[in-house]
Formats: C-alpha cells, structure tokens, sequence
C-alpha cells in the first residue's frame, strides 16, 4: 500500500508540475522577418519619379496653369544604373541627352501653351527612348500627352 500511496503522489506531482510548467507562458519574440522583394534599379527609380513629377505637371497644365521643373534626377540619367545591363547601350545617351533638352525647354517655357507643347515633347522623347530599349512602360508615358 505503501508503493501504491507513493506511486499516485508520484503521479500527482508530475501532472501538477506539468500543467504549471503549461500555464508559465514564454514570451514569443516578434517576427522581425521581411520578404525580400525587388528593389527597383537607380535608373528606374529615376524614371518613376519623373513620371510622378510629370503627371502633376500634366494636371496644373490641364487647369491653364504652369507645371513645376524641380527634378535634379535627370541629370543622373545617363550615369545610372539599370535594371538589366542590356537596356542601356550606344543610343540610351542620345535619347537621354535629347530628353535633357525636352526637360530644360519645359522650365524655360513663358506661358502654358509653350509648356504644354515642350511637355508633349518630353514624352515625345520618352517614348522614342522607351521604344529602343524598354517597350513596357509605353502606354504608361503616352497617357502623360496632354490634348
């Protein structure tokens, strides 16, 4: 009787020491994993905020009023690095420098319609550019034309 008592104090001991060991809750640590995801490329980057910087110029002009020049990105156009190596080559530096120009004639526009119409230029250009190199974007920049 005596092994009997002690083996159920045995067991009574181990399932309390268990369900205790059950209720000490161990702080989880927060995931601080994040998914990798593409990171776009300088050039594209570039391209993107000018197009940003476009579609805001696009809806001032569309009201009758000036649009803001402020990229300093174009500059880094010619120097920046693409997404894939073969989407720059001996015609990207034209294009880009021709795009500089479209760009700078914008700024020196006097009123809306000169700026509308080196606007349309600009995307002129982008598109020209774009056809070369990376078709993708296209219908994307030719919605930037303004009528």
């Amino acid at each position: 009787m005596k092994n009997k008592a002690l083996i159920i104090l045995s067991v009574i001991l181990l399932v309390a020491s268990c369900s205790n060991d059950a209720k000490e809750t161990v702080p989880k640590k927060k995931s601080t994993w994040k998914p990798e995801m593409d990171q776009p490329s300088e050039l594209a980057s570039i391209m993107r905020a000018m197009n940003t910087e476009a579609l805001e110029r696009k809806a001032s002009l569309e009201v009758g009023e000036l649009g803001k020049v402020s990229s300093d990105l174009i500059f880094n156009l010619i120097t920046a690095t693409p997404t894939e190596p073969h989407m720059k080559g001996p015609a990207f530096e034209p294009h880009a420098n021709s795009f500089i120009k479209s760009y700078e004639a914008i700024g020196a526009a006097e009123n809306v319609e000169g700026q509308i119409s080196a606007h349309n230029n600009l995307v002129k250009s982008c598109v020209a550019c774009h056809m070369n190199f990376c078709q993708g974007p296209i219908p994307r920049i030719e919605k930037l034309y303004i009528q």
